[in-house]
């Protein structure tokens, strides 16, 4: 009876039974599944029934749980992480940004970022390039940063890691592309080093011509330079990324590619002093150097410039009207004449030249170009008709000028029908008899016997000249070069009230006077087009002056010459 009475409670005992042993089961899964979490130890408890035993085993309660919980749910950032460089833990995600974003404010108008190309460096900052900067996904990142229930162990060995050693979101601040772009390429234009062909040069130095070597040039890969300034950081110094571009035309190629075109050279040994030294001023100073590109007309009077009291140029003879006249910068038509030759020897097309009134004696008459800037500009021009630029060399030594023309050989120019070019000794075609009889003026103011040639009686002449063209030291063609006109002149002179015979033709010094008839410039004179200069018109008529105290010297000697006629 008392055995049966007991029986009842075996069913309850059996669900007990099933119940810890399902306990027990999970507990042992859970430490296999996640051996990183450290669970308290289960209890065990023992049921006596009967004289049986039963023990049942109940686990801890999980205490760590709640800890956990708190770290992956928190609303604030972990202590340790910082964006951009600013500590944010224990800030809210608004009170983050509202600490950060001053900051990168400041970032953005301080950022400054290096360029180096070769010795050059230039900054780009955003003073001048406007710049853009996006924090939210930094800020989204770090509040993110630990919410993934990996086990109390390991997230508690990651919370302390970032307390201890930090962990920072960073913010890239980007300068605008479009504005970044044209910056580039302003540094591009600015900085690129164009390759340069080797050439010849003029060397003050030794003044001649030398050759100048090539350079290789240098191009910037703006693309490659735009996106390393998009993923830079202030205070970076960034190599422009560079291409080498080579000359077309190497050194090797152009040591015997130019050549001494022409050269001319004249003698000014027995000339004074300062129209040595108008002519040494006139070749040294501002023509030797002068460089003349394909096409481009040369101006005798652009290059010298208007003579004047300026301190370089001096008072010598120059020719007026049939007579020899002081004028500053006189002499300086011995630097035409002499170019004249070299450029019509150097195959350039002569675009205006004209001869003096009278004749001179450093060039064949028939081979002179005058030139005057003062008064009725006559000038003499021509034009580079060269495929290349040639140079001018000039060289005054105080006894003789000498004037070379360089550039690419005139076989080449020639395009292989000649390689020089002569100019023959001009021909006299006509002579011309002044018009009228001499001139005797009776000045009372001057004593008995007196006489003073203003103007000497001479005759004028045309000459033609010719330009010849050889190859290989042959004449394969010639042509008209030019005519020249020398006008006469009729004499005139000054004589005392009883040198009324004609005087002797003993030299005097000439000196100008009111009484000259203007003489009418030669029908052939050569006009250029208004384009190229304007229309000389020869100042003929003597301005007066106060005749000499005693007999003049004769004035064809010295030969001087120049600014006038």
């Amino acid at each position: 009876m008392k055995m049966k009475s007991k029986l009842w409670l075996l069913p309850l005992l059996a669900v007990i039974l099933i119940l810890c042993m399902a306990c027990g089961s999970g507990a042992d899964r859970q430490v296999e599944a996640d051996p990183r979490t450290a669970a308290p130890a289960p209890t065990e408890e023992t049921i006596h029934i009967g004289s049986d035993e039963i023990s049942i085993v109940t686990p801890e309660p999980d205490l760590h749980r709640d800890e956990m919980n708190a770290i992956l749910k928190r609303t604030t950032m972990l202590e340790g992480v910082t964006i951009a460089g600013v500590d944010v833990g224990g800030l809210t995600l608004d009170e983050a940004r509202a600490k950060v974003l001053p900051v990168l404010d400041q970032k953005k108008s301080d950022l400054r970022v290096n360029v180096k190309l070769g010795d050059v460096t230039e900054t780009f900052s955003s003073e001048t390039i406007a710049v853009s900067y996006s924090a939210d996904a930094a800020l989204n990142e770090a509040f993110q940063l630990v919410r993934e229930d990996t086990g109390y162990e390991a997230v508690s060995q990651e919370v302390a890691s970032i307390k201890a050693n930090g962990r920072d979101f960073p913010v890239a601040l980007t300068f605008d592309e479009s504005a970044l772009r044209a910056a580039v390429d302003a540094f591009a234009e600015k900085n690129e080093v164009k390759p340069q062909n080797a050439t010849i040069a003029y060397s003050k130095e030794i003044n001649d011509v030398v050759y100048v070597p090539d350079v290789s040039g240098t191009t910037v890969d703006r693309e490659a330079l735009v996106t390393a300034l998009l993923s830079a950081k202030s205070g970076d110094t960034i190599e422009a990324p560079a291409m080498i571009q080579e000359a077309e035309l190497k050194l090797a190629d152009i040591e015997s590619r130019y050549v001494k075109r022409s050269t001319m050279t004249t003698s000014y040994s027995k000339s004074n002093k300062n129209r040595k030294e108008n002519i040494r001023h006139g070749a040294m100073d501002l023509l030797t150097g002068t460089v003349v590109h394909p096409g481009e007309v040369f101006s005798m009077n652009g290059c010298l410039g208007v003579r004047k009291n300026d301190g370089h140029w001096k008072l010598a003879t120059a020719y007026q009207a049939g007579k020899h006249v002081p004028e500053y910068g006189g002499g300086v038509c011995q630097i035409s004449s002499t170019l004249y030759n070299a450029a019509v020897k150097a195959d350039m097309e002569i675009v205006f030249r004209q001869n003096h009134s009278m004749y001179v004696d450093y060039v064949d008459r028939g081979s002179d170009a005058t030139i005057n800037s003062i008064g009725n500009i006559i000038d003499f021009k021509f034009k580079n008709s060269s495929k290349e630029d040639i140079i001018i060399v000039a060289n005054a030594n105080g006894k003789t000028l000498t004037i070379d023309i360089w550039g690419i050989p005139l076989i080449e120019d020639s395009n292989g029908e000649y390689d020089e070019i002569r100019i023959p000794k001009p021909v006299k075609t006509k002579t011309i008899k002044p018009a009228g009889e001499v001139v005797y003026e009776v000045d009372p103011s001057k004593p008995v016997g007196y006489k003073e040639e203003v103007v000497k009686n001479r005759d004028g002449a045309v000459y033609e000249s010719k330009k010849e063209y050889y190859l290989n030291g042959k004449l394969v063609k010639s042509e008209k070069l030019a005519t020249s006109t020398y006008k006469a002149y009729k004499g005139y002179y000054i004589v005392g009230p009883s040198a009324t015979e004609a005087p002797s033709e003993s030299p005097v010094t000439p000196t100008p006077s009111s009484g000259d008839t203007p003489t009418t410039p030669p029908a052939d004179t050569p006009t250029p087009s208004p384009a190229d200069t304007p229309t000389p018109t020869p100042a003929d008529t003597p301005q007066p002056t106060t005749p000499p105290s005693e007999k003049p010297s004769d004035p064809s000697s010295p030969p001087d010459d120049g600014g006038g006629e």
